[in-house]
């Protein structure tokens, strides 16, 4: 299977658009697999307030969530429940891993929403760039034109409510004019709940773990999955078991064998053992958790490479976005 590829431009409904033609087909698979696995009818009619606070906040990427619904001829209530999912079901998502210049990401999903692109963004305003995503959902990981990138890892806290939407905040990160504006993109206020940024570039690499209320910069940590490191909100759940061991595992690896070249990067990101979750994850069932694609970014040169599905068996695929001079010096 070859990776689906968008160049979307222009303002961001159109980009959005662009994106929703493009993927139109994954993105109806997508919504038929959320109907039977999640039940959409039962929470579409509680979105409202996450689509007010989104448009409140950040109405750019409200318009390009709604460019991506009209490009793939659904409804802009369909558009929107693909864009909060996070905001009504509960699954850990995800493992980043830093190593000098390179971001390792394990995107780990439900293993039914099977279609995956990457979209490399000009916009109209703001910087150029690329990101792997699951066909509907915003852009969120990736590497950024002004020369960071992002990963992210989903958290869940005792003080989430009403608000703007993960995916949003995300994409505005994602978006920013490098990863000073990154980290501030990641703390807005009125956020419905948390996720971990971990953000790297030539020069820097910090990990921003926020909640609905609360938010920690953090550096010196080299990976990351889906717990806080820092102190979360009081009432939070404990971590759980796979995520602390995917966690140690990735801690393990880094220090038994950094990787000296992005092939070798590939190869953590494949890795099976620990228990009982691995990086590279393979439950069984549409609504199991998977890692569904695999990242690999080089914050210098601009190399990005993706794999088409599972980074053990998938076939991995070389982008590039050229890094701007003012990204590479901080």
């Amino acid at each position: 299977m070859t990776l689906s590829v968008v160049h979307a431009q222009g303002s961001n409904r159109a980009m959005g658009r662009t994106y929703g033609e493009a993927f139109a087909s994954g993105i109806r698979e997508a919504l038929h697999f959320y109907d039977r696995a999640l039940g959409r009818s039962a929470a579409v009619g509680d979105l409202s307030p996450y689509i007010d606070a989104a448009r409140a906040a950040a109405p750019l990427i409200a318009e390009e969530i709604e460019g991506i619904g009209e490009g793939a001829g659904i409804s802009l209530e369909e558009a929107w429940w693909l864009n909060c999912i996070e905001e009504v079901s509960d699954i850990e998502a995800c493992t980043t891993m830093v190593v000098g210049r390179w971001l390792l990401h394990a995107e780990q999903w439900y293993a039914g929403h099977a279609a995956v692109g990457v979209v490399i963004a000009h916009p109209d305003s703001g910087p150029e760039f690329l990101s792997p995503t699951c066909a509907g959902f915003l852009p969120a990981v990736g590497f950024n034109s002004s020369g960071f990138a992002q990963g992210i890892d989903s958290l869940t806290a005792s003080d989430e409510r009403t608000g703007v939407p993960r995916v949003v905040v995300s994409r505005l990160a994602l978006g920013a004019r490098g990863i000073q504006g990154a980290i501030t993109n990641a703390c807005i206020p009125g956020r419905a709940g948390g996720y971990a940024h971990t953000l790297v570039s030539g020069t820097d690499s910090v990990v921003v773990e926020t909640s609905a209320s609360t938010e920690h910069v953090i550096r010196g940590h080299r990976a990351h999955t889906n717990h806080y490191l820092a102190a979360p909100p009081p009432g939070t759940p404990p971590p759980s078991r796979g995520s602390r061991a995917r966690l140690s595992r990735a801690i393990e690896l880094l220090g038994d064998a950094p990787p000296a070249d992005i092939e070798h990067c590939t190869a953590l990101l494949a890795d099976h053992d620990g228990e009982p979750e691995a990086i590279c994850l393979h439950e069984q069932g549409d609504a199991a958790s998977a890692t569904v694609f695999g990242m690999v970014c080089d914050v210098v040169s601009g190399q990005v490479i993706v794999s088409d599905g599972p980074p053990c068996r998938g076939v991995w695929e070389e982008f590039s976005l050229a890094p701007s001079e003012a990204g590479l010096v901080g």
